[in-house]
């Protein structure tokens, strides 16, 4: 009963986010209301926020898939151990198991990274998410790496991470064609490596 109900929550989440990418495609962020996505779902505004705080957190529902996926591969990390390589071969795991086995919500983050970069307003809420989710990978890197506290080495590394994704679902996103979810990891795979061959030029 509780796996149906899950399912059922996922789904209707889903339908919402759909929705809120619709009309925010075509009314843009700031012409997109909390009543205008509820409506266009067929629920009240009160249901809606049962499922999402903000019409932005709608928008942006894909990437909390992504982030809890990450969360579950380096929570079971010793202490320690976790190195820039092993963060990013986590991530790049996590985009290959979502390109491979949810491409419906590899589809959604398309929508997303295309919507930021045209959408000023959007990208705004779509920076201070990006933030939160920081600060909040930001702990668990500094467990997985040993740290008692986020320490500039865990600090470096997760804003490394960060942006080095950033880049990838941008670039990513510019040359998305349908049916090729999987190359999302490997376009973050060559964002990796050309971060390094930066840093080997200096």
């Amino acid at each position: 009963m509780k796996d149906l109900r899950e399912r059922r929550r996922l789904a209707t989440e889903s339908e919402i986010e759909d929705a809120a990418l619709d009309l925010f495609e075509q009314r843009g962020f700031e012409g997109t209301t909390v009543d205008g996505i509820a409506a266009r779902v067929g629920m009240s505004q009160r249901t809606f926020f049962r499922y999402f705080a903000t019409k932005e957190d709608a928008a942006l529902g894909p990437n909390r898939a992504f982030e809890a996926l990450l969360t579950a591969r380096l929570d079971g990390r010793v202490a320690g151990t976790s190195t820039l390589r092993d963060v990013e071969e986590a991530v790049a795991g996590v985009l290959g198991e979502l390109g491979s086995s949810r491409p419906d919500v590899v589809r959604r983050m398309v929508r997303v990274r295309r919507l930021v970069m045209k959408d000023e307003a959007l990208r705004g809420a779509a920076l201070r998410r990006e933030a939160e989710q920081c600060e909040r990978f930001l702990r668990l890197l500094a467990a997985a790496t040993g740290s008692e506290v986020v320490d500039p080495r865990a600090r470096l590394l997760a804003e490394t991470v960060s942006v080095t994704l950033r880049v990838a679902f941008d670039d990513w996103a510019t040359r998305y064609e349908p049916g090729k979810e999987s190359a999302l990891a490997e376009t973050y795979r060559t964002t990796c490596a050309r971060l390094r061959e930066l840093v080997a030029d200096h």
